[in-house]
């Protein structure tokens, strides 16, 4: 192991003395101690669209031969963003930005006698494969399928964005079967009111027509309404009034951000829904991370004049074919829920059908989960 022998500031010979709680080298000529603090490296989790994870298998001690997360130490006059980034590149090949840090991990090493492991997640990783640097391969692998990681901070790291990626899930206890999805309309605060009396286990607040300073101050009552019933809310389209108000989501539509971009913008375990009009549409929400997804039109309806009706036999293949729940949307009434139930449907939104008698609706509805 190495063991400072001269002082750096100096060069000065070192010794040992008691200082803050503990036995130090120490430079009597500088009065001061002289610190051993960790190396620091970094570890880059590149997770892409298929749901695969970048891996690289080292041709260096320690653990050579063997794969882990590409990353490594930061050289000087570079932050720990920048070194991820370089390191990166010079192990795989990719150009990518930083996205979130992970955690900051210590690791004993039979070089540097401890390094400090800071674990980022990736974003726009773009470029052709190419192994370099300090590994021999580089490859995406299935989550399920990954060989094991040889460093336990890389498991650790990895384990963090698990859960991380977890918690986004929609926090129903588990359940992906919601009933009714309650669009309000007319009178929001009073139609948002009635529905979680009848129980409603998820609401949007959905307003095309007021200014976003009305629309603020009627997601703040509505906020304290669905939290009084434990009730999910989501907002429409708007983004930063969805975070002002602690809202549980938002819901984005094929010409608004980008889902991948608003992940970005909000805090883990916030929902993001997106509406979808195709199964194409459907596959590429759920590849994006989209939560949920609305499915629809299902039938013709005035909300949705710009869509033409999707059918009954896409709504089957949207359900048969994406993980994520599906709401489906567009024309529905509980006089033809029943033949969207006979497809595999669980989730419904409505607007006009929940302006009168909000609560009987939403109730009728989940009754019949």
């Amino acid at each position: 192991m190495n063991t400072k022998k001269y002082c750096p500031a100096c060069a000065a010979g070192l010794t040992e003395k008691y200082v803050d709680g503990r036995t130090r080298l120490f430079c009597f000529r500088c009065e001061r101690p002289v610190y051993e603090n960790p190396t620091p490296a970094t570890a880059a989790v590149v997770i892409n669209k298929q749901d695969e994870i970048l891996l690289v298998k080292r041709n260096v001690d320690p653990q050579k031969g063997e794969w882990c997360l590409p990353g490594g130490f930061v050289e000087i006059d570079e932050t720990p963003e920048q070194g991820c980034v370089r390191e990166l590149r010079e192990e795989t090949g990719l150009d990518a930005e930083t996205d979130r840090l992970v955690g900051v991990y210590l690791s004993l090493n039979p070089y540097y006698k401890s390094v400090l492991i800071i674990g980022f997640t990736m974003k726009n990783a773009a470029g052709r494969i190419e192994a370099g640097d300090d590994s021999d391969e580089a490859a995406y692998f299935k989550l399920e399928r990954m060989p094991p990681l040889a460093f336990k901070t890389h498991r650790s790291i990895f384990q963090k964005v698990l859960e991380n990626r977890q918690s986004r899930r929609f926090p129903l206890k588990g359940q992906e079967n919601f009933g009714a999805y309650v669009i309000t309309s007319g009178d929001h605060v009073e139609i948002a009111r009635a529905a979680c009396a009848g129980g409603a286990r998820i609401l949007q607040y959905r307003n095309k027509v007021s200014g976003r300073k009305e629309v603020l101050q009627t997601a703040r009552r509505i906020r304290r309404i669905t939290s009084e019933s434990n009730t999910l809310f989501i907002i429409n389209d708007y983004i930063d009034i969805a975070l002002l108000v602690g809202a549980d989501g938002v819901h984005l539509g094929q010409d608004d951000v980008p889902i991948a971009e608003a992940r970005t913008l909000v805090p883990p375990g916030f929902i993001i829904g997106c509406s979808t009009h195709s199964l194409a549409q459907a596959v590429e929400a759920e590849k994006d991370g989209a939560d949920y997804i609305g499915s629809g039109p299902v039938f013709a309806t005035p909300t949705k004049e710009s869509y033409p009706p999707i059918g009954m036999e896409c709504v089957k293949q949207v359900l048969e074919t994406v993980k994520i729940p599906v709401v489906v949307i567009g024309g529905l009434n509980l006089d033809n829920l029943s033949r969207l139930r006979q497809v595999g449907a669980k989730n419904f939104a409505m607007v006009r059908a929940f302006q009168r008698d909000t609560a009987e609706v939403v109730t009728r509805i989940n009754s019949g989960l």
